[in-house]
């Protein structure tokens, strides 16, 4: 499938309190995510770098789903550590057939803050999922983005 063929999903930006370097040690640390990442009860890695992929055994920390759990793996497939940006695979079982990828994005806003882009993409899901993705997924990057915020205080 060509990035061409892609459906945008969700786009959450947010500003946090943290210079971009102190940002990105979080965000770059794949396979890390244990420490910071509300609902992750396991995260392992098979191999580093691009390719690597980790997974992930995750449980609703709060809204509607609360309490769900299911497994899910992200693969690692670009990084640009000159622009702080890279984009995983995700294959989640509850859209077997979906191709997705998500990215995370930093800029710097001055010295000591930073603007933090997390965005989704994929091949279409049926038009009865579309609502329910994207408010799964704005509300869980606001999630992440605050968890990785409030550990640079």
């Amino acid at each position: 499938m060509s990035t061409d063929s892609l459906v945008h999903f969700s786009t959450v930006i947010r500003e946090i309190d943290a210079p971009i370097g102190e940002v990105w040690g979080f965000v770059a640390g794949f396979g890390a995510e244990k420490a910071w990442y509300p609902g992750a009860k396991s995260v392992s890695l098979e191999g580093f770098g691009l390719g690597s992929i980790r997974k992930f055994s995750y449980v609703y920390p709060a809204s509607k789903n609360k309490g769900k759990e299911y497994d899910f793996s992200e693969e690692l497939t670009s990084y640009d550590s000159s622009k702080y940006s890279m984009t995983f695979r995700v294959r989640r079982p509850d859209y077997p057939d979906m191709i997705a990828f998500g990215t995370t994005a930093l800029e710097p806003a001055g010295s000591r803050k930073t603007i933090f882009r997390w965005i989704a993409e994929g091949s279409a899901p049926p038009a009865d999922y579309m609502q329910a993705l994207k408010e799964d997924l704005d509300e869980r990057f606001n999630t992440l983005i605050t968890a990785i915020a409030k550990q640079l205080i």
